[in-house]
């Protein structure tokens, strides 16, 4: 079902959908320069104060798993305003806590809340028909990488200004403008489903079909597969550039903010392709190949022991780009399979690409030598060819699937 064209095809709903699409970004990156202070004012060790950054990624990328599903029996729009709302009080009883176990469970109601807002990617493909769908997919993983660039710029701006807490409160203002675009945007997405009660065994049938589906199936392990990649990449480049290459966290922070504008191009470059009519499977191979080959061509530099780090900048630009060109893709060819169910499948997606991504984090930091970048180059080496098998297998069922109805 989509909604006939009007308020939906304005700026200010597509606002509201890039809001959506970053509000949980900001969640995480804003708090990162403030751990330091948060920790001195909390009078605790620094590094339980980066309990508050774990905390809130666990909560975000469980708690959709039971967002998706309601949304997909109850409407997008009141699962998303709940979400926002738990997101606000969150966010406010983050800038009062008195202590670090307070902000903590803060912290985690506050990543159930911004679960919700993962919906911006089953709205989209709700309110837009497949001719464009991958173009507002594509602004919604611009609108997205818009956040480690913007956010962490942001905290420590305010951190200049006045103290950690408000960072939080911030959070919360911004909470406050996604519940009256809500409130006041055009209705959009699926409509309630009454005769479609929810209970735990209809969620875990809702799973079982979307996972049993051998084409959305492919898409979603391709996606997990692939941003296990861009994981492996952010931990790995900190350890590589500030340890190894002695590059400062200024510097590093610049490059990485650079790298993120690359995954915005790449974006960028899939909405104009859409635009032109070019298939979505030409962008996901191009993406596909272009990890293989950067993971490929930094493993073999590390074998040899030669690493210069403009080198190795360049191949992160061509990494991330491919990421930002492959991600509207992978999302409209999950979404596609089975439409009635986007919000159940763009929760799947949310947590196989946040286990994905934890594990080839945890990968790359546990294996690193000190010395080199082995550890990253190698579990990107692995993880992209991953994703390039599985794309190979979902376009390839796509295919058979286009000749059976021909």
């Amino acid at each position: 079902m989509t909604v006939p064209p009007g308020k939906t095809d304005s700026i200010a709903f597509t606002c509201l959908l890039g809001l959506m699409a970053t509000l949980p970004g900001f969640g995480t990156d804003m708090a990162l320069p403030a751990l330091a202070d948060t920790a001195t004012s909390l009078a605790v060790p620094v590094h339980s104060a980066g309990l508050t950054i774990s905390s809130y990624m666990i909560s975000f990328g469980l708690a959709p798993l039971a967002f998706g599903p309601l949304s997909d029996r109850y409407g997008r729009q009141p699962v998303v305003a709940l979400g926002s709302i738990i997101f606000v009080i969150a966010s406010v009883g983050c800038a009062l806590a008195p202590s670090l176990p307070v902000l903590i469970a803060f912290r985690i109601i506050q990543g159930i809340g911004a679960a919700a807002m993962t919906l911006a990617i089953a709205i989209a493909r709700d309110t837009f028909d497949d001719s464009v769908v991958r173009q507002k997919l594509s602004n919604i993983v611009m609108a997205i990488y818009v956040s480690p660039i913007a956010a962490p710029m942001v905290g420590a701006a305010l951190l200049q200004l006045t103290s950690w807490r408000a960072i939080y409160a911030s959070l919360a203002a911004l909470g406050i403008l996604l519940l009256i675009g809500l409130r006041f945007g055009p209705d959009y997405g699926r409509k309630p489903r009454p005769t479609a009660r929810f209970s735990l065994l209809a969620l875990v049938g809702d799973y079982r079909s979307v996972l049993s589906h051998p084409t959305c199936r492919a898409y979603l392990f391709a996606a997990a597969a692939s941003f296990g990649v861009l994981a492996a990449y952010a931990t790995g480049s900190a350890l590589f550039l500030v340890q190894v290459a002695g590059l400062s966290s200024t510097q590093y922070g610049i490059i990485f903010g650079l790298t993120a504008f690359a995954g915005m191009a790449g974006a960028f470059v899939d909405g104009r392709l859409n635009a032109r009519g070019v298939p979505s499977h030409y962008s996901l191979s191009i993406g596909f190949t272009i990890q293989v080959l950067t993971s490929s061509v930094l493993l073999a530099m590390t074998l040899l022991n030669w690493t210069p780090t403009p080198i190795v900048i360049l191949l992160f630009v061509m990494l991330t780009f491919s990421g930002g060109l492959a991600a509207p893709g992978l999302m409209q060819g999950a979404l596609q399979q089975l439409p009635e169910m986007a919000g159940t499948v763009s929760a799947a997606t949310n947590s196989f690409v946040m286990i994905s991504g934890s594990v080839t984090s945890a990968l790359t930091a546990v294996l690193f030598d000190g010395r080199t970048a082995l550890s990253m180059a190698g579990v990107m080496e692995f993880f992209s060819l991953l994703a390039l098998l599985f794309l190979t297998m979902a376009i390839g069922r796509v295919r058979q699937q286009a000749l059976m109805s021909s």
